[in-house]
């Protein structure tokens, strides 16, 4: 860990699991993950752990890639509809060709065919950022220091997701044995975020809602050099903004 600074210091964490998928906002029906997480993914894993909006906020800095890139098509059955409450029925997740699916049961569900990542494991570097207007009382010590407990000690806010709730996370302290993929990629223009990172706003999505304000797209230009990508600030010139 870097040194203690009077607004932020930095924390890591090395997460896992079997599937993975990083949703482009492009995608519509059928979904393609990106190659590697985005730092809108790596924050929701890290606010997973530990978060208090009032306190502070997390800026990812760098994601490893720890694990060969390897992907798995999945094939999903989805409904079209809602479930009403009164007349409640079950939804199956199905991997390739299942039978007796929701689809052919209902009338009311489609086939899509999404390709996910598959046996992942990342190491996420972020910022803790104090906010400004934090009580008195809170300390970038004391939010490194709880952070690194709660990771110690497996305890979570939420289960963490590599993406998307079918895809389980796992998280533990960085095993610094070890070391990212031999790799290089140039991975084009990736979601960076979907809010300003900076602000603290519950999002209202009813029609009178919030949305159009809070709701804030941002991209960056991700190059992975030997498995590592350098996530940019948040304020430097290499976040390009929807406005």
């Amino acid at each position: 860990m870097s040194e203690y600074r009077k607004d932020r210091s930095e924390v890591a964490v090395d997460v896992w699991g079997k599937i993975a998928m990083f949703t482009p906002p492009e995608s519509k029906i059928e979904r393609v993950s990106y190659t590697a997480p985005t730092p809108s993914a790596c924050r929701g894993i890290l606010c997973s752990i530990y978060f208090k909006p009032i306190e502070f906020y997390y800026e990812v800095k760098k994601i490893e890639v720890m694990k060969p890139i390897k992907t798995i098509e999945i094939k999903t059955n989805e409904s079209k509809t809602k479930i009403e409450a009164k007349k409640p029925r079950p939804i199956y997740l199905t991997m390739g060709h299942m039978k007796n699916s929701v689809c052919k049961r209902t009338g009311q569900g489609t086939q899509r065919g999404n390709v996910y990542l598959k046996d992942v494991y990342y190491r996420i570097t972020a910022d803790i950022v104090r906010r400004p207007d934090a009580p008195e009382r809170i300390t970038i010590k004391g939010l490194y220091n709880q952070f690194n407990n709660r990771v110690r000690k497996g305890k979570c806010f939420r289960q963490p997701v590599l993406g998307t709730h079918e895809c389980m996370a796992y998280f533990k302290m960085p095993d610094y044995d070890m070391t990212p993929i031999n790799e290089s990629r140039d991975l084009g223009y990736m979601l960076y975020d979907v809010f300003n990172i900076t602000r603290n706003e519950k999002l209202d999505t009813s029609g009178e809602g919030n949305a159009d304000e809070v709701i804030s797209p941002s991209f960056y230009h991700a190059v992975m050099r030997n498995g590592i990508i350098q996530v940019p600030g948040w304020d430097s010139g290499e976040i390009r903004r929807l406005i």
